[in-house]
């Protein structure tokens, strides 16, 4: 187990430390999220529980995380022993999760795009909704609708290549270029009005894609013109919406 725990927390926390990670995603995610003091959320898709313990850290009463990936639970749970925060954590696919109790905020980063078909897409924003009661929100990050790339190499940049044509449906995949950690995530690429009729059949309403945006701190670390051709064309993008 140990081997696994150190593959796990090299993988996070390579990525975690990646420019656009902290400066695009975390940035633009907690503008969109606000607030999260004393309020109860579901981290839905959680994998080694990084934004759950950002989520406890910023006063959120209490934070439940959920996953697919036994490995990744595991994992998650061995940072709460190390570093106890009051971090539940679950293992349970969300197109088929039992019912976890309603709760003030529901985040979702990147789960969305794994939906192999419409059917798993509408079966995953009904399981979020039922984990909300109504005039509360869901935030989540998805690969980018928008995303049409001739070239793998356009994220280079950035850490990754992105191999996807942009067409409904097919597959999108992502893969890391640090030479001593390599790995490849297959999603799906579905496109606005997709996720949109997902959300609504779902129960969901007031859907606002955010601007993506990168913070004064990695505008100063890394230099305008680094983010030119990414915010242009972000790999990732941010929605939010309300239980209706």
């Amino acid at each position: 187990m140990s081997s696994q725990y150190d593959l796990l927390a090299k993988l996070s926390e390579a990525t975690a430390a990646a420019p656009y990670r902290k400066y695009f995603e975390e940035f633009t995610f907690f503008n969109a999220l606000g607030d999260v003091a004393g309020k109860t959320v579901l981290d839905v898709a959680c994998g080694t529980g990084l934004y759950s313990r950002r989520l406890k850290r910023r006063g959120a009463s209490r934070v439940l995380g959920v996953d697919a990936s036994q490995g990744m639970i595991d994992y998650a749970c061995h940072l709460e022993r190390e570093s106890p925060l009051g971090i539940e954590y679950v293992v349970q696919d969300a197109a088929h999760a039992e019912a976890l109790g309603l709760f003030d905020v529901v985040v979702a980063t990147y789960l969305l795009h794994y939906a192999p078909t419409r059917q798993d897409l509408g079966a995953m924003c009904a399981m979020l909704r039922r984990s909300l009661a109504p005039g509360n929100r869901l935030v989540s990050i998805c690969m980018n609708p928008d995303v049409q790339l001739a070239d793998p190499g356009y994220y280079r940049p950035y850490g990754f290549e992105v191999h996807s044509r942009g067409q409904e449906g097919d597959e999108a995949r992502l893969s890391g270029i640090l030479p001593d950690l390599p790995f490849t995530l297959v999603a799906y690429h579905w496109s606005r009005p997709t996720y949109e009729a997902a959300l609504l059949d779902a129960g969901f309403r007031d859907i606002t894609w955010r601007r993506p945006e990168v913070s004064p701190e990695g505008l100063s670390a890394m230099g305008a013109s680094y983010w030119d051709a990414y915010l242009r064309q972000p790999h990732a993008a941010v929605f939010t919406c309300v239980a209706a």
